[in-house]
């Protein structure tokens, strides 16, 4: 059953979240720039840290409208991306407040443990957020189709992970910390909905 997307939100929002998270992405990687040329970095970081994850609202109003309009807005399904939302946001301030009490009061002992354990504090919520969504979606093609497109990039992670990994062990390629593997791992959700999409797309015209 479709939803009306008509309200000013949705106009707003639009039906394209790839565009939002471009945007997003973008926004992380002008960042990151800046940090690494010294303009900015610890708490100076965190004010620019946040208004990126603002853009994480209108991705999520975005997806909605989309699957909404493609009349694949489950109550599970939304459920699932205001989760997904909650979990973002939460791993943006954990990592922003970790970094920023590393970098300026020179944790030592059990407060350093403390703060390096805290980005991936969220992560339970996130593994709760997937297992949640396929024993609460009761449409068996949604709940295949999210299913797929997490194996896809659940591949993706560990075709990247092996190939930089013996990169990296004869010497070719730089290490690259553990944690890179959830923003991989969506990338890889991501591409398998798009790909599942179009696959949808192309079996309409005929």
């Amino acid at each position: 059953m479709t939803q009306d997307v008509s309200t000013p939100g949705t106009r707003f929002s639009g039906r394209h979240p790839g565009l939002w998270a471009a945007a997003f992405a973008a926004a992380l990687g002008v960042i990151a720039y800046f940090e690494h040329r010294g303009l900015l970095g610890g708490w100076r970081s965190l004010p620019f840290v946040a208004a990126a994850a603002l853009l994480l609202f209108p991705l999520t109003k975005a997806a909605n409208n989309r699957q909404a309009a493609a009349g694949a807005l489950s109550p599970a399904t939304r459920r699932y991306n205001r989760r997904m939302l909650i979990w973002s946001i939460s791993y943006v301030l954990c990592l922003g407040t970790a970094m920023t009490v590393r970098n300026y009061l020179d944790p030592q002992g059990t407060l350093l443990w403390g703060i390096a354990i805290l980005p991936s504090v969220p992560m339970i919520f996130f593994v709760w957020t997937l297992a949640r969504y396929v024993v609460e979606e009761e449409d068996e093609y949604l709940r295949y189709r999210q299913t797929s497109a997490a194996l896809i990039g659940l591949a993706l992670v560990l075709l990247v992970g092996t190939l930089w990994g013996f990169l990296e062990t004869f010497g070719v390629a730089p290490h690259v910390p553990a944690w890179w593997v959830v923003p991989v791992w969506a990338i890889g959700l991501g591409l398998g909905q798009m790909m599942m999409t179009s696959a949808e797309r192309r079996a309409d015209r005929t």
